[in-house]
This record gives C-alpha cells, sequence and structure tokens, in this order.
C-alpha cells in the first residue's frame, strides 16, 4: 500500500466541508474525481473513513483519527511549496475576504488604499456579511471574526481587542430625563439587536451584579444601523468603540454611564483554514492588518 498525498488532501477537503460537492468546488475538480479518491483511500486502507447520506457525509472514527494526521502531513508539505517556490514572488491572485459590515466600514476599508499600492497583483473582494458564514461554501480566504471562536477545523491570529460601551446622542441626552445610574435606564429607549441576542447583554451590572440583559424598544439586525438610529436620537445603543471614534470626535454622540462600563477585551480575529495559512495573499494581508490596526 502507498498513499498519495494527493489523496490525502481530496480527504482532508471532504472532511472539512462535508460535502464531496464542496470539496470538488474547493479543489476545483470534478466530484467524479474526489468520488473516486475516496473510494480508492478506503480500499487501501481496508477501512470507511466517512458515513454518507444524501444531504451530508461525516467522518467515522478512523476518518477522525486520519483527518488529525493529514492536516499535519499538508500544511507540512504545503510549507515546502511555498518555502522554495514563494518566497521571492510577489503576492498575487484574488483574495476573498469576509468581515462582519461594522468592521470592514470602519477598520478594514480605510486600509485597502495603501494594501493595493504594496500589492498590486493582489485582487482583493470584501464580503460585508453581519452572520457567521461558511468560509467554503462562500469560498472565502480569510474572516474576521469578533468574539470567541467556535470552528476547531480553523486558525486564526489575533488583531488585538475591542470594548462596547453606551452611546447616544446630544439630542437624545437633553430631551430625556437626566441619567446617571444603571437602574434609570429602564426609563430610556434602548437600542439592540433583534438576532444576535448575545449582544443585547451590555457592559454593566445589574443590582445582583450580574450583566444587565436589556430589552430593546426598537432593535436591529446591523450595528451600523443601531449607531444610525442613536445619532439620530432615538436612543442609547451599545457600540463597538472602533466604530464611533468619527461620532465623538465631531460630537454626533456621547459616551453614557461610561464610569460603569465593564471592560470586556473581545477579541478580533484574522480567521483561515488550515491549507491556506501560508498562501503568499493571505498571509501579507494578514501581516499588513496586524501592522496597521490600532485596537484597545
Amino acid at each position: 500500500m502507498k498513499l498519495k498525498l494527493s489523496e490525502l488532501e481530496v480527504f482532508v477537503a471532504v472532511a472539512e466541508s462535508s460535502s464531496f460537492n464542496l470539496a470538488a468546488d474547493r479543489l476545483d475538480i470534478a466530484s467524479s474525481v474526489v468520488s473516486r479518491s475516496i473510494k480508492k483511500l478506503e480500499a487501501d486502507l481496508e477501512t470507511t473513513l466517512f458515513n454518507r447520506t444524501t444531504r451530508r457525509v461525516t467522518l467515522t472514527g478512523e476518518g477522525a483519527w486520519l483527518l488529525d494526521k493529514a492536516r499535519h502531513v499538508s500544511e507540512d508539505v504545503v510549507a515546502i511549496e511555498h518555502h522554495f517556490t514563494q518566497k521571492h514572488k510577489q503576492p498575487r491572485g484574488r483574495l476573498t475576504v469576509d468581515a462582519a459590515s461594522s468592521f470592514a466600514l470602519h477598520a478594514i476599508v480605510p486600509l485597502l488604499a495603501e494594501f493595493t499600492q504594496l500589492y498590486p497583483d493582489v485582487e482583493v473582494t470584501l464580503v460585508s456579511n453581519d452572520s457567521i458564514s461558511d468560509l467554503i461554501e462562500r469560498k472565502v480566504d480569510v474572516a474576521i471574526r469578533v468574539g470567541l471562536l467556535s470552528d476547531s477545523t480553523l486558525k486564526a491570529r489575533k488583531l488585538g481587542v475591542t470594548q462596547r460601551g453606551l452611546y447616544a446622542s446630544p439630542s437624545y441626552l437633553k430631551r430625556v430625563s437626566y441619567l446617571d445610574c444603571i437602574t434609570q435606564l429602564s426609563k430610556h429607549q434602548c437600542l439592540g439587536f433583534d438576532q444576535y441576542k448575545s449582544l443585547n447583554i451590555w457592559p454593566l451590572k445589574d443590582d445582583n451584579g450580574e450583566r444587565l440583559c436589556i430589552s430593546p424598544q426598537v432593535s436591529s439586525n446591523s450595528g451600523e444601523t443601531l449607531k444610525q438610529m442613536a445619532v439620530n436620537g432615538l436612543g442609547i445603543a451599545c457600540l463597538s468603540n472602533f466604530t464611533v471614534q468619527q461620532e465623538l470626535e465631531s460630537g454626533l454622540l456621547e459616551p453614557v454611564l461610561k464610569s460603569f462600563w465593564e471592560k470586556e477585551n473581545i477579541p478580533i480575529n484574522a480567521v483561515f483554514y488550515s491549507e491556506r495559512a501560508l498562501s503568499p495573499r493571505v498571509r501579507v494581508f494578514i501581516d499588513f492588518l496586524v501592522s496597521r490596526i490600532k485596537l484597545s
């Protein structure tokens, strides 16, 4: 028995995408080639690597064991190839970056002009996405995720941390009752999320020492929309600090109950699939973000 690296690469792609068709798209080969490669690999190893259904494939116990080993082999081979073939080449090709709209607008877009000047052969596609998406299905090279990561198949590089705070417009604060303690929030119009309920847990503590969970009178699924609501005097919003710098400097927003804010240190990571970790265009883009983005 002699295993082929190409068969292991196909196996990893199927395992990480849970689909023969998605693996074929990812590797840019025919679905029939994927199917034949997996059948041959199972025959050579005399075991079943996947449980197959009409909608999805999942790993067997033997398949899970092989996935861990095959990932290391694939990564080592990619590292060797890139060391000798890519180290003197200018990064080129299409780079698809997925990020929540707020982070894309305020942290990435202002840096793209400089990046494209440094790497003119890299074609950047920025997808502003406010939900957790499947990187393989969306054909994303690197995604920016705010918050704790749960997908163990991804590798990550930390860009920094962010904090959240409460903000309202001067016009709103002038026309409503004075606000100097947390309990008075119940008399105010709180703006929150209708889909991402965890974001309605604000960085404040209630009388019981628990984090304050608000029930928004007005809601949206977009942080940018909530910010504009706050700017236009609709109420108080809890926003990430990197999204409100311009509004604070121009006087469109003011901090609310700042002395009561709890520090959160919410992580911001650039995430990518393991075999893409050393892609020159992905590497230089992440290095660029790390060097340019300033987060508290």
